[in-house]
């Protein structure tokens, strides 16, 4: 388990946090026991829930909170877990269709802490194609289970393999004009905190999908239409200085 780790000199408390619905059940219940061995403390956000399921009510490492109360915010009422833990922390996002490693916890905020906080890092990552013109085809992504030999800076992190230092990233869901749109939206907040967002090394199936586009998936809700997802994505690209590699990715 990891408590806390050092970063610029500071000792922060590490935190996890996940969105789940009822249809997320069980593939919630396998991911919570690959995680919580690895936590103190885990945000639960449950959006669609009248009430907090027992066996997450009793765990004292689960911080439940039913989501109807923060609005329509869906999978990005985990991003509300830095303002609710109310410390500096670092935090760690996860999905409930992934199986992590072990290790998962340890070796993200490890790499996190040899940037010395000054990145959002994170595993499924994306870089986006000339022309430009679509942000479901102009793209060349970087799946969480494929292997990567060095890292690299992306224009996109998915948000279920992310971790950030509170005290340099603290998004605000509240202020996104739509709900379905996170990683885009920690894109261009990334920009504006000057951070970077660093895809970090593994190798193949260190990280495992439960499913894949489900009925419920944002993913399938953008390729039906992804006309906003376009335009925020030339907006990142228009403020993107750093340098981007398109042939970084080395298959399953």
């Amino acid at each position: 388990m990891v408590a806390a780790i050092d970063i610029s000199g500071r000792t922060l408390p590490v935190v996890g946090a996940v969105a789940t619905m009822p249809s997320r059940a069980g593939s919630l219940r396998r991911m919570l026991a690959r995680v919580l061995p690895q936590l103190d403390t885990l945000f639960v956000y449950l959006d669609g829930f009248d009430r907090v399921p027992a066996d997450l009510a009793a765990d004292p490492r689960c911080r439940c909170v039913l989501t109807p109360g923060t609005g329509s915010l869906h999978a990005a009422s985990r991003f509300l877990a830095p303002a609710a833990l109310g410390a500096d922390a670092v935090f760690c996002l996860f999905d409930d269709d992934i199986l992590y490693p072990p290790d998962y916890v340890a070796t993200i905020t490890r790499a996190l802490a040899s940037l010395d906080g000054a990145a959002l890092v994170g595993y499924h990552a994306t870089v986006f194609v000339p022309p430009h013109r679509s942000y479901v085809r102009d793209r060349r992504t970087l799946h969480f289970a494929q292997a990567l030999a060095r890292r690299t800076v992306v224009h996109e992190l998915g948000s279920g393999t992310l971790a950030f230092v509170s005290t340099r990233f603290r998004p605000d869901p509240a202020r996104r004009a739509h709900a379905d749109m996170n990683d885009l939206y920690v894109a261009a907040e990334a920009l504006d905190a000057d951070l970077p967002l660093v895809a970090l090394e593994r190798a193949a199936d260190w990280l495992v999908p439960i499913a894949e586009h489900q009925d419920d998936s944002l993913w399938r809700a953008t390729v039906r239409d992804e006309r906003r997802q376009t335009e925020l994505m030339r907006y990142v690209i228009a403020r993107h200085v750093l340098p981007v590699r398109t042939d970084w990715w080395t298959g399953r």
